[in-house]
């Protein structure tokens, strides 16, 4: 045995032992599969140990945790996050706004502006009704009273 899985072995029981206590309450709850999860995760770290990758698990939890700190306390990486927020920001206003920008441009004509090309006769002049628009739609009313007429409908 090496120094390094001497120095494990506390850490292995603990975690075995924490799964059991689990284990154990589950038990007093009646929860049988529980129990029979929470037993196979309690041998989880003698099988780690044996194998010889709970160095490893605890060398990559040592790396995170060495990120972890350097990440919270470096003012350069909070920079970083404000500017990745504020680029996200940019980002999300520029493409809700795309469309917009395109139909002012030119693209479709608004309400009050007559489409590119449009001559005087084709313009619509405001206030009077097209002639024959309203002749359609009395056309059209017509035929739906008298629809209704032939089914006893007023």
């Amino acid at each position: 045995m090496t120094a390094d899985a001497v120095t494990l072995l506390p850490w292995a029981a603990l975690l075995s032992a924490i799964a059991v206590f689990f284990a154990w309450r589950a038990w007093k709850a009646g929860d049988r599969a529980a129990v029979v999860r929470r037993v196979g995760w309690a041998l989880v770290p003698w099988a780690l140990w044996l194998v010889g990758a709970l160095k490893l698990v605890v060398r990559i939890g040592s790396a995170v945790a060495d990120w972890a700190a350097g990440f919270v306390f470096r003012p350069s990486v909070w920079l970083g996050i404000a500017l990745a927020i504020v680029a996200v920001l940019l980002i999300v206003a520029g493409s809700r706004g795309r469309g917009k920008s395109r139909a002012v441009e030119g693209g479709a004509p608004t309400r009050d502006a007559p489409a590119v090309g449009a001559t005087p006769s084709t313009r619509r002049k405001k206030g009077s009704p097209k002639k024959s628009g309203a002749t359609a739609q009395d056309d059209d009313l017509a035929e739906i009273e008298d629809i209704l007429r032939r089914h006893g409908i007023e």
